[in-house]
C-alpha cells in the first residue's frame, strides 16, 4: 500500500496547521478594536470596519476548507500495481549441440 499523494498530504498538513495562526491574529486584532473603543484614544477607532479582523477570519475558513480535504485525499492509502499484475510475453534464444530455436514464454 502507498499513499495517494505525497505532496497533498503535506500540503494539507501544512494549510491545516496555518489555521489556528489566522484565528490568533483575529482574536489578537479583536481584541485591539474592543480595547481601542473603549477608551477612544486612537482616531482610527471611528471604523467600524477592521480589514485585519475580517482578514484573517476568511483566511481561517479558506485554508482549513482547502487543506482539509487535501490531506485526507493526500493520506489515503491505496495499493500498488505490481509487475506480475499485467500480462508478460518473452521471446528467448536457445541452443543445444543439436538444435536451435526460439522460446516464447507467456506470463499472465
Amino acid at each position: 500500500m502507498q499513499r495517494h499523494n505525497t505532496g497533498m498530504m503535506a500540503g494539507g498538513i501544512v494549510m491545516v496547521s496555518l489555521t489556528p495562526v489566522a484565528l490568533i491574529v483575529a482574536g489578537v486584532a479583536g481584541l485591539g478594536k474592543g480595547l481601542c473603543n473603549i477608551d477612544h484614544s486612537e482616531a482610527s477607532c471611528d471604523d467600524d470596519y477592521d480589514p485585519t479582523i475580517y482578514g484573517s477570519l476568511v483566511s481561517a475558513l479558506v485554508l482549513f476548507g482547502v487543506g482539509l480535504p487535501l490531506l485526507i485525499v493526500g493520506a489515503q492509502k491505496e495499493p500498488v500495481p505490481s509487475a506480475s499484475a499485467t500480462a508478460t510475453e518473452t521471446i528467448s534464444p536457445w541452443a543445444t549441440p543439436r538444435a536451435a530455436g526460439l522460446g516464447l514464454r507467456v506470463d499472465l
